[in-house]
């Protein structure tokens, strides 16, 4: 953990506890961020869903591609949400990203677990993946003071299950904001903007079995013994963001990762847009 980062989860989100009593995001009442009554109120994304894009929905039965992705190729090779972009999660998500409320995203990762630990299940096992979030440009982070994606990737890395987690790409170039723009316009907004981190190819090519990060996980599903160096190469990356609207962002992100590991990406994140039965994304 950065010493920021020990700063304000040990004293100033305490501190700003005591001055200013959370409130839950749903229906603004007093001492917890989100009530029991606000909470049951989520809408899962549910299991049932497009194998290739996710969009919730019965599962399609036409070369396993939903009206949604139909007519698309797509740059990752699965991804999955945990709960519909409305209501309670879209409260959620506007606070974490807007709102200067960063304690909201281990509150979001907890909520998102059980469905990120069926997703890391079906792609490989846990000590082979490795978990990245889409970055976000310094101005933005430099504004907010976090970066939304990174809290929840780190907070759904620390387990179970545990993975490896660290930054991959960076976002290097500002882009207009993506709100109200349909998929085209931000696929076309967001071209060039993201680059490989100038250690990508290292932080991502190997781990050594039985390290402290990657813990006894890796002793159960790694190639060698613990303390004979041996080197577990990972099968797949796990791209982690708060919301899936029409999957320009994921798109742009998986293809820089793609392209500088040649691992498969699978993209996660807390909530999803569903189009209108029958309708696809813009």
């Amino acid at each position: 953990m950065s010493v920021a980062a020990w700063c304000r989860e040990s004293l100033v989100e305490p501190l700003l506890s005591v001055l200013f009593p959370p409130r839950c995001v749903g229906c603004g009442d007093f001492e917890v961020h989100l009530c029991e009554s606000c909470r049951a109120t989520l809408v899962e994304a549910g299991r049932e869903c497009c194998p290739r894009c996710g969009e919730p929905g019965p599962k399609p039965l036409v070369c396993g591609r939903c009206s949604a992705c139909m007519t698309r190729e797509l740059e990752y090779r699965s991804a999955r949400s945990a709960f519909c972009h409305e209501g309670v999660a879209r409260s959620l998500v506007s606070e974490l990203k807007f709102g200067g409320q960063p304690v909201l995203g281990r509150l979001m990762a907890d909520l998102a677990r059980p469905a990120f630990r069926d997703f890391v299940a079906s792609t490989a096992p846990p000590a082979e993946v490795f978990a990245t979030w889409v970055p976000s440009h310094k101005s933005a982070k430099r504004e907010r003071g976090y970066n939304q994606a990174e809290i929840l990737a780190r907070e759904l890395a620390s387990g179970p299950p545990l993975l490896s987690c660290a930054e991959l790409v960076a976002k290097t170039a500002g882009t207009a904001h993506q709100k109200g723009l349909g998929r085209a316009d931000r696929l076309s907004n967001l071209r060039g903007a993201f680059s490989p981190r100038p250690d990508i190819e290292k932080r991502i090519s190997s781990s050594v079995i039985g390290s402290p990060r990657m813990g006894s996980s890796g002793l159960r599903h790694g190639k060698g013994r613990q303390g004979t160096g041996s080197v577990l190469r990972y099968s797949a990356i796990i791209l982690v963001d708060d919301v899936y609207t029409t999957g320009a962002t994921a798109a742009a992100v998986s293809s820089v990762l793609a392209s500088h590991t040649g691992l498969p990406v699978h993209v996660f994140t807390f909530s999803r847009a569903v189009a209108p039965r029958g309708q696809g994304h813009d």
